[in-house]
């Protein structure tokens, strides 16, 4: 491979930096992210900002061999941060360590992609190989924890919230009856009200009783439609989702740990992990963008969802158990478990 650029170490106030010129105004970067021992690789981070699924939704693991475009992989990097400290600040930096990785054989590029996992089939992969598989392990495991958290707390709220509307609609009729008569008391006959001919304090309490009646009646046709049976359905395979995801998370730590002996003693990539090696693309894939959505639903009110429109909620619950029961498909079978029926 043609490099673009060509290096020189110096040490600036006692720190070692490589500086990359490639014609244009040079380029400092820590040399320190190449360094390592026989049971760690100062370069493992990096590689795990690498294939966060946040920012990297495509990664190819064909064989065992994982690629990823360079351009993604130093936009992943521009910024990234590992314990408070900045691996490098831009794209041009990020672009100087990516290929300063290559040079010293700690990844591969090829046609402008990374080459970051070899194939443990393919030959004796050596201690930096099996490291950067247990970055990506650990990546995985992260991100795992990440989603359960978000998944466990939505998982909490639609259960309150469930039982809320268990304690308060009880009696759902009587409820109505009372508050559409209290709607009708605030005006000057039997009917309901003209609103704009109350007082604003009667606007306010107008509204007030409006939106409860309609939350009750959406209550109640949810009752009847079984939109909350379909909720609290959602709910269950939401709590079956976490069970196979904390079962698998289990054993990728396993995995994780394996390799990790392995590097340690230059030891051959574990053969019980090899079903993680043929699955990881897929389940990378599957935990792409889950971050930003899970997000987007915790900011929702919920009980607002509830009052507006129930189908919206099933809608919501379902959307969720749905991409959780994937994650958890994905993650059982790249830890070797039985995939099971959701």
């Amino acid at each position: 491979m043609a490099r673009k650029y060509s290096f020189e170490q110096k040490t600036i106030d006692g720190k070692e930096y490589v500086i990359a010129n490639s014609g244009n105004e040079p380029v400092r970067v820590q040399a320190d992210w190449v360094e390592g021992n026989d049971d760690a690789g100062n370069w493992e981070p990096v590689i795990e900002q690498i294939v966060q699924p946040d920012t990297i939704d495509d990664i190819q693991i064909e064989g065992g061999d994982g690629g990823i475009d360079r351009t993604k992989a130093v936009e992943a990097l521009a910024g990234a941060t590992v314990e408070g400290e900045t691996i490098v600040t831009n794209e041009r930096q990020a672009d100087v360590l990516v290929e300063y990785l290559e040079k010293e054989n700690i990844i591969g590029i090829k046609n402008n992609n990374l080459v970051l996992f070899r194939d443990p089939d393919e030959g004796k992969l050596d201690s930096t190989d099996l490291m950067n598989w247990a970055a990506l392990m650990n990546a995985v495991i992260g991100r795992i924890d990440d989603h359960m958290d978000r998944v466990k707390s939505a998982e909490e709220r639609f259960e309150d919230v469930m039982d809320d509307i268990t304690r308060k609609t009880s009696g759902d009729d009587d409820k109505l009856s009372r508050t559409r008569q209290r709607i009708v008391n605030l005006g000057p006959g039997e009917g309901i009200p003209n609103r704009e001919n109350l007082s604003d304090e009667d606007k306010k309490k107008y509204d007030e009783l409006k939106s409860h009646y309609i939350y009750l009646k959406n209550i109640k046709r949810a009752e009847t439609e079984g939109i909350l049976d379909n909720i609290e359905e959602g709910v269950d395979r939401l709590s079956m989702a976490i069970e196979r995801l904390e079962e698998a998370r289990k054993v990728y730590q396993g995995f994780y740990e394996d390799t990790r002996r392995a590097a340690t003693k230059k030891n051959i990539f574990p053969e019980e992990a090899l079903n993680f090696v043929d699955n990881a693309g897929g389940l990378l894939t599957d935990l792409a963008g889950t971050k930003q959505s899970e997000e987007d639903m915790r900011d929702e009110e919920f009980e607002e969802m509830l009052k507006e429109d129930m189908e919206e909620t099933e809608e919501t619950v379902q959307t969720t158990a749905n991409k959780s029961a994937q994650i958890s498909e994905s993650a059982s079978k790249a830890a070797g478990l039985d995939a099971q029926e959701n």
